[in-house]
C-alpha cells in the first residue's frame, strides 16, 4: 500500500512524541509498503523541500525506508504566543478558543505548513490511506484535508487522553468534527474506553512496539542498579518514591547501589533524589537514544517509574516488561498493565506507600526472581505490532485482512 503517516513531531526530535509513528513508518516500510511520514521541521529552521523537489524525490525514493517530509510552520503568531504563555490571560483564552473553533487546533501554523504539500502528495504520491495520530487535533485536521484532496480514507490514531488534553466545553464539538475517520487505532484498551466516550465507529487496539537490541553482556559489577527513565509526571509522587528507596537503603545498610535517571527531567530528578546522595551513587546521563535506553533498562536490577493516571496507559511499562528485569511502579497501575505483565511472566511490584517500596526492594535485592517469558516479550517488537497496523489499514482500503 501507499500511505501517508502524519505526526507533528519529527522522529529525530529527542522526545517520546516522535517515536510511535516514526517507528511504525520504518516497520511498515520494512514490510514492503511505501510510506511518507509528514512531520513538522526539526529543528524549526531545518531545510524543507519545495513541492517540486518533493515530487522529484518521491519518483526516485528507495521505499525500503519511509520518505520523511518535513514542513515549516507558517503564520498564526497569536497562537504561537498563546502556546508560549505570552500575553494576558484573557487574550490567551480568546486565542485558544478561536484556534480550536476556527482553526481546528492550537497548531494552525503546522496545518498551513503541511498544506503546502497536499497537492504534490495527492498527484505525485497518490496514497491509498492516511493515518494520523492525536498528539494534537491539528494532525487529524491535516489528515482530513489531505484525504479529501486524495480521495482516500483516513484513520485516526488515539494515543493521548482526549478528556485531559482538549479544553472543557470543546471536547464534544471537536470530537464531532473528526467523526468522518474510517477507523480508529487506540494505544491501549484503556484508551479505547476513553475514545468510546467521544467517538463512534470501529476501534482497534494497537500497542506501540519496543526496541529490539542484542542482550547486553552481564555487568562486571555485582552492584544493584535502580533505573528511572522518561517523564516523571508528578514531582510529589517522585519524592515519595525516593524516600521509600531511602528507607530501604538505610535499613538494608548495603553498599554498591547505583541510582540512574535517563531523560529530559534531569534537573528535577537530581534535586528530588538528593536524599539518596549519601546512600548510593547517582548518575544522570540525560536523554538517551532508544537503543541506549533499552540497554540501560536491560542491565537494571529494577526499573522504577511514577504512575500517572492522566496518561491512561504507560507505554514505558511495555518497554520495561520487554527489558526482562523486575519493575516497580508507584503508587498504582492499571488492570491492563497488570494483566500484560502477568502474561509475560514479568515481576511487577505495584507499591502504594514507602513501606511497600522497601518490601519490594528486599525481594529484588534477594535476586531470586524468574526471568520474564522471552516468547511473550518478542510479541512486543515494532515488527510484530506493524502486522496489526497493516491488517487495519488493509481492511480500511478494502483489501483482504
Amino acid at each position: 500500500m501507499r500511505a501517508v503517516f502524519i505526526n507533528h513531531c519529527h522522529p529525530e526530535m529527542p522526545h517520546v512524541c516522535g517515536i510511535r509513528l516514526g517507528r511504525f513508518a520504518e516497520a511498515m516500510a520494512a514490510r514492503g509498503h511505501e510510506i511518507v511520514l509528514l512531520v513538522e521541521a526539526y529543528p524549526r529552521d531545518a531545510d524543507c523541500p519545495t513541492p517540486e523537489r518533493v515530487a522529484a524525490e518521491l519518483a526516485v525514493h528507495d521505499w525500503s525506508a519511509p520518505y520523511i517530509l518535513p514542513c515549516r510552520p507558517k503564520g498564526h503568531l497569536a497562537a504561537r504566543r498563546a502556546r508560549a504563555g505570552k500575553g494576558g490571560a484573557l487574550r490567551r483564552y480568546a486565542t485558544i478558543l478561536k484556534s480550536f473553533v476556527a482553526d481546528n487546533g492550537m497548531f494552525a501554523d503546522w496545518q498551513d505548513g503541511a498544506a503546502a504539500n497536499a497537492d504534490v502528495l495527492a498527484h505525485a504520491f497518490k496514497p491509498d490511506v492516511i493515518w494520523a495520530t492525536f498528539g494534537n487535533t491539528d494532525n487529524w485536521a491535516i489528515a482530513q484535508h489531505l484525504a479529501k484532496r486524495c480521495g482516500a480514507p483516513w484513520v485516526a490514531d488515539f494515543k493521548d487522553n482526549w478528556g485531559a488534553f482538549i479544553p472543557d466545553g470543546l471536547k464534544l464539538l471537536m470530537a464531532r468534527r473528526f467523526r468522518d475517520a474510517a477507523h480508529m487505532t487506540v494505544l491501549s484498551e484503556t484508551h479505547c474506553d476513553e475514545a468510546e466516550r467521544w467517538f463512534g465507529g470501529v476501534k482497534s487496539v494497537l500497542y506501540s512496539g519496543v526496541e529490539s537490541v542484542p542482550a547486553p553482556p552481564a555487568a562486571a559489577s555485582a552492584g544493584l542498579k535502580i533505573t528511572l527513565a522518561g517523564s516523571i509526571y508528578d514531582e510529589n509522587r517522585l519524592g515519595r518514591l525516593v524516600w521509600g528507596l531511602r528507607d530501604w537503603l538505610v535499613a538494608a545498610a548495603r553498599g554498591n547501589v547505583a541510582f540512574t535517571y535517563a531523560g529530559n527531567d534531569t534537573k528535577t530528578v537530581e534535586r528530588v533524589s538528593a536524599p539518596l546522595e549519601d546512600f548510593c551513587e547517582r548518575h544522570f546521563p540525560g536523554y538517551l537514544s532508544l537503543s541506549e535506553l533499552t540497554t540501560l533498562q536491560m542491565q537494571a536490577s529494577v526499573n522504577i517509574y511514577v504512575h500517572n493516571e492522566r496518561c491512561l496507559f504507560h507505554h514505558k511499562a511495555l518497554e520495561l516488561i520487554a527489558a526482562g528485569q523486575p519493575i516497580l511502579s508507584f503508587p498504582d497501575e492499571t488492570p491492563e498493565t497488570r494483566r500484560l505483565a502477568g502474561e509475560a511472566g514479568a515481576a511487577l511490584f505495584i507499591c502504594a506507600d514507602r513501606e511497600q517500596i522497601a518490601d519490594a526492594m528486599d525481594v529484588v535485592a534477594a535476586g531470586n526472581l524468574p526471568p520474564a517469558d522471552a516468547t511473550a516479550r518478542a510479541e512486543y517488537s515494532w515488527t510484530a505490532r506493524a502486522k496489526v497496523l497493516e491488517s487495519v489499514l488493509t481492511q480500511v482500503i478494502g483489501g483482504p485482512a
